[in-house]
């Protein structure tokens, strides 16, 4: 795990944003649409559906809907520091030698790691997608606990739906790594987006 610093609210102009590691002269811009947020939407569809068919699936196995309007505010306000955590969950795979920042950009409501070093192609899609568990877990705790506990239930697939549709331009990521990247190749931020080289 790298050296983690929390950088707190941070401007969209900070200096490392601009911190960047040599690329070697091979290196390839991954293809990425420009618009990647509006993109990555896409993505997170199939995770949508999914909660919505586990609440309809609950509901009618137990012909009771699972739900407590009051508590929704609890399972917003859980789901989003739960952000920190996904953030600090991307920054695990780095190493040890390296740092990696966490924060947040108010102007655009950005949460953010930034970390220079490069990973293996492998290890860049599992730091894409450990974040995941964020809303793997609530997602089982609301399907496994019985229907009538409305808090729990409430609380959870909130955090669910955060949870996996949050990540979705890690999986647009994921997937254009996997369309274009050899698996022996590394992966790195340059300065206008990722780039891959094979060593």
């Amino acid at each position: 795990m790298p050296y983690i610093v929390f950088k707190g609210i941070t401007r969209s102009d900070d200096p490392i944003f601009d911190i960047v590691n040599p690329l070697p002269k091979d290196s390839k811009r991954l293809d990425i649409p420009d618009n990647f947020m509006i993109s990555s939407l896409l993505f997170a569809i199939p995770f949508a559906l999914l909660c919505f068919l586990a609440m309809i699936w609950k509901t009618y196995m137990n012909s009771y809907f699972p739900f407590n309007k009051f508590i929704i505010p609890l399972g917003i306000i859980l789901g989003f520091l739960c952000t920190f955590i996904h953030e600090f969950l991307h920054a695990l795979p780095y190493p040890k030698d390296q740092a990696a920042y966490i924060g947040f950009i108010p102007k655009g409501l950005i949460f953010y790691m930034k970390c220079a070093a490069p990973l293996r192609r492998n290890r860049f899609i599992l730091m894409s997608l450990l974040p995941v568990i964020l809303g793997m877990i609530p997602l089982a705790i609301f399907l496994i606990f019985p229907a009538r506990w409305t808090t729990l239930n409430t609380i959870m697939w909130i955090m669910a739906v955060m949870g996996l549709i949050s990540p979705a331009p890690d999986y647009m990521n994921v997937y254009y790594v996997l369309k274009d990247v050899p698996a022996d190749a590394s992966i790195q931020d340059g300065e206008n987006g990722l780039y891959w080289y094979q060593d």
